[in-house]
C-alpha cells in the first residue's frame, strides 16, 4: 500500500490492512486470524465494508451490476449418448464472462464438471 493511499485511511482500516497482511503470512483466512486474535469480529466487518466502498478491498460476495452474477447455475446429468458417439470439432463449449473458454472433443464426465464448478456430488 503507498503512503498516499494510507494517508486516506483511518487508523483502524491502517490496522485491517497490516492484519490483513499478517494473516496472509499465517495462511489463515482474515476471520480465523481475527478469531485466533481476539479481535472484533464485528469491527472486522466494519472496517471491511468501509474499505470495500473505497474501492481498496475487493467484496468478498459478487454486487449486483459487478457482471460476476451473469454465471449461470446448470445441472449436470449423465450423457444420453454413450462414449462411442464420435463428432468432428468439439463437442461440448464451456464459456465464462471472464471470457475464458473450454473446449471438450467428447461429452465431460458429470463429476468433472461438478468439480470444476465447486459443486459436492
Amino acid at each position: 500500500m503507498s503512503d498516499e493511499t494510507r494517508g486516506d485511511l483511518t487508523l483502524g482500516q491502517q490496522r485491517f490492512m497490516e492484519r490483513m497482511q499478517e494473516a496472509q503470512k499465517e495462511g489463515l483466512s482474515l476471520t480465523d486470524y481475527y478469531r485466533a486474535h481476539g479481535l472484533s469480529m464485528a469491527m472486522l466487518y466494519k472496517v471491511r465494508r468501509q474499505l470495500v466502498q473505497k474501492g481498496i478491498v475487493l467484496p468478498t460476495r459478487p454486487q449486483p451490476g459487478s457482471g460476476l452474477e451473469k454465471f449461470v447455475q446448470v445441472r449436470v446429468q449423465e450423457s444420453l449418448a454413450g462414449p462411442e458417439l464420435t463428432v468432428r470439432g468439439p463437442v461440448c463449449r464451456l464459456r465464462h464472462p471472464s471470457g475464458w473458454l473450454i473446449e471438450c472433443g467428447m461429452w465431460p464426465q458429470p463429476q468433472w464438471l461438478l468439480q470444476l464448478m465447486g459443486e459436492q456430488a
